[in-house]
């Protein structure tokens, strides 16, 4: 006598949870530059300058103040309202091994795996936003890209670094033998009085930063060998650099992944504008009785600006 189980399938053990999700690189840029809160729509930031004319006036008591102006002007944050809006009916699962996690009875007013559903929808909204902080663009911009303007947005009124100025050539590419030249460059070239600003930083892409990496430890682009990496502070980041030989950071932002482009500004310099900062991780699931679904919301005000475009630094290839 034998087992006869020529009419089963082969058994695949599917009730293994919770479900794993998809890795993310996440934003940071969010985090690091300037926020102007309480931002509704299209938003004013307002600027100012000072004029410093001096006068030699001898040894007299004469007062002159020709020529000693303070000018305001604005740039225009323009803003948009974005909304993100679901909606599931929890018995399209019933048919398959995620039943298990339904609860009991025919009206299915929660969502499963609720906490970790949200959780890792906050993490995709962040990660999303991150790239449209930097690439976004309301006219000519693709699915979420065109949610609003980035800060790349007057990219041609940067500081070009990639110019004879620094050498009789400038760079065609941003490969690993370029990219020590290219940070060079943005160092050099940038204008001093946003270099020499305590919160100055050079961005690069995710992928960038990794061949920068690359190019420091094997020497590449530096005539006295290989380079030496430091963490910043003293909290280890796969991502943040003190470039050798400065004191200035390089960090390593999704926003910019596949972008040709290296950026050297003051995080002063880089505006979000936002209504409420806690907007975009803010979710709103709830059960739907005239739809019998359950729905998720989530809803931001968000734009960008650059307060002194030509006091950013770039390589853009």
């Amino acid at each position: 006598m034998a087992f006869d189980t020529s009419g089963l399938s082969a058994y695949v053990e599917e009730q293994n949870f919770p479900l794993l999700t998809k890795a993310l690189a996440g934003g940071r840029t969010a985090e690091l530059i300037t926020k102007q809160t309480g931002v509704k729509g299209e938003t004013a930031l307002n600027l100012m300058d000072v004029d410093a004319v001096m006068a030699q006036s001898g040894a007299t008591c004469s007062f002159d103040a020709t020529g000693n102006d303070v000018t305001f002007t604005q740039r225009n944050i323009n803003a948009k309202h974005v909304q993100i809006n679901m909606e599931f009916c929890p018995k399209k699962l019933e048919g398959f091994y995620l039943r298990s996690q339904l609860a009991p009875g025919a009206i299915q007013d929660s969502m499963p795996f609720e906490e970790m559903f949200s959780n890792y929808l906050v993490e995709k909204i962040q990660d999303e936003i991150e790239k449209i902080i930097w690439q976004g663009d309301d006219t000519s911009g693709s699915g979420n890209l065109a949610m609003f303007d980035g800060l790349l947005i007057p990219t041609a009124s940067f500081t070009d670094c990639n110019t004879t100025a620094y050498d009789s050539s400038v760079l065609t590419s941003l490969e690993i033998g370029d990219m020590v030249e290219a940070i060079q460059r943005v160092y050099a070239i940038t204008p001093s009085a946003a270099a020499a600003q305590p919160d100055f930083k050079i961005f690069v892409g995710l992928d960038k930063f990794r061949l920068l990496a690359a190019a420091l430890l094997s020497g590449n682009g530096l005539t006295s060998g290989g380079g030496q990496l430091a963490s910043y502070q003293s909290d280890f980041d796969p991502f943040r650099m003190v470039y050798p030989g400065t004191n200035i950071e390089v960090i390593g932002v999704n926003g910019l992944t596949g972008h040709n482009g290296v950026y050297g500004a003051s995080l002063s310099n880089l505006v979000l504008g936002l209504d409420l900062e806690e907007d975009s991780s803010n979710l709103e699931v709830w059960y739907s009785k005239d739809n019998r679904t359950i729905r998720v919301a989530c809803e931001f005000i968000m734009g960008t600006q650059v307060a002194y475009p030509d006091q950013v630094g770039k390589v853009a290839i």
